[in-house]
């Protein structure tokens, strides 16, 4: 596995190797002892999506940020990343990044993002590691159609909640 840095801090591109032979393939997502892959499991989730869902973009609060280790295990999926901390360089600068099973890419995003997908071919399957619990009354998130992202022409499917966020703009004029 090689992890590589970005202009946003702590924010790693990882790039997994595969290994295969006679049964098939096998890809080691995580390696404790990498020394730039500072991150601690409290809980994970396995998604699978149809082509067009959107899910996010979304954070928590305070002591209660997240920070998530994505991979994709099957299909093809936008990520989608802003930074939400008010000290940073990047302070609301979006980060994007293609992760699919054919190029064997995750994503380690520190506390103190939101975080979103964009599902570009059916059948998706993601795991996402998230570093602390899922807490809905510390929740909140920005909507994806404020963002100015490359997805392709496609239908999308976006929850009543996730419509109903807040966009970029708004978000970033409060907390500055």
């Amino acid at each position: 596995m090689n992890i590589n840095s970005t202009k946003f801090r702590d924010l790693k591109v990882i790039k997994f190797k595969k290994f295969s032979d006679i049964r098939g393939n096998i890809i080691k997502i995580f390696n404790k002892k990498k020394r730039s892959l500072k991150f601690d499991c409290f809980e994970s989730y396995v998604s699978l999506s149809k082509k067009g869902a959107v899910r996010g973009l979304h954070g928590q609060i305070g002591k209660f940020s997240q920070a998530k280790f994505i991979c994709c295990l099957q299909g093809k999926a936008l990520d989608v990343a802003v930074d939400l901390r008010k000290n940073s360089k990047t302070y609301s600068k979006v980060f994007q990044k293609i992760i699919s099973s054919k190029n064997l890419t995750g994503l380690l995003i520190p506390k103190g993002f939101v975080h979103g997908i964009v599902i570009l071919e059916k059948n998706t399957i993601l795991v996402n590691f998230c570093s602390s619990p899922y807490n809905p009354k510390k929740e909140f998130g920005i909507n994806i159609n404020s963002l100015k992202l490359n997805i392709p022409k496609m239908k999308l499917y976006i929850s009543k909640k996730d419509r109903n966020l807040k966009k970029l703009e708004t978000f970033a004029k409060i907390k500055k």
